[in-house]
């Protein structure tokens, strides 16, 4: 899969070309859920510590709204703002399923999530959006992609970083 041709909004309120964003270097591309997911609190404050890693997340609010949050979640990342979720439905992110939102497994990560301080906020975005984690090298083939089964299904920094080197092109 080649990455789409797609002009994005960042948190800074810039306009850029996807592709802007991996010419020189391999871009992680993350979608988070909504503002207030406690997962994706958890996910981006456990990548915020990876400065290095060209990261760059993708969420639901408007630009003002990205860059609270950004700021909020105190990330060195830039963000692109995608409220209409056009970059979700290029990458084929949809909505999930009652059993992918609600079941065990997503409470009991949850509850551990809040143990670790990550609490649950007023949802800015879509509840029901899938996130999903997207490795895209600088020629624009997407080199491996992770598409979570649940909304608790993030992949916390070891895996990530684990992933990126192996899959160095």
């Amino acid at each position: 899969m080649h990455a789409p041709d797609l002009h994005v909004t960042l948190d800074d309120g810039s306009e850029v070309q996807l592709n802007e964003l991996y010419a020189s270097e391999r871009l992680v591309l993350v979608f988070l859920r909504h503002f207030g997911c406690t997962f994706c609190r958890e996910q981006v404050a456990q990548l915020r510590l990876q400065s290095k890693l060209n990261v760059v997340f993708v969420g639901m609010g408007n630009v003002e709204q990205t860059a609270d949050f950004k700021a909020k979640m105190r990330s060195p990342h830039r963000f692109i703002a995608d409220p209409e979720r056009r970059v979700y439905e290029a990458f084929g992110l949809g909505l999930g399923t009652g059993k992918q939102i609600f079941n065990a497994k997503v409470f009991a990560r949850g509850f551990g999530a809040t143990l670790r301080g990550h609490f649950v906020g007023a949802p800015i975005g879509d509840p029901w959006q899938m996130p999903g984690v997207f490795l895209i090298e600088t020629s624009g083939e997407v080199s491996w992609e992770y598409r979570s089964v649940t909304i608790a299904d993030n992949l916390d920094a070891p895996a990530l970083l684990e992933v990126v080197g192996a899959n160095r092109s």
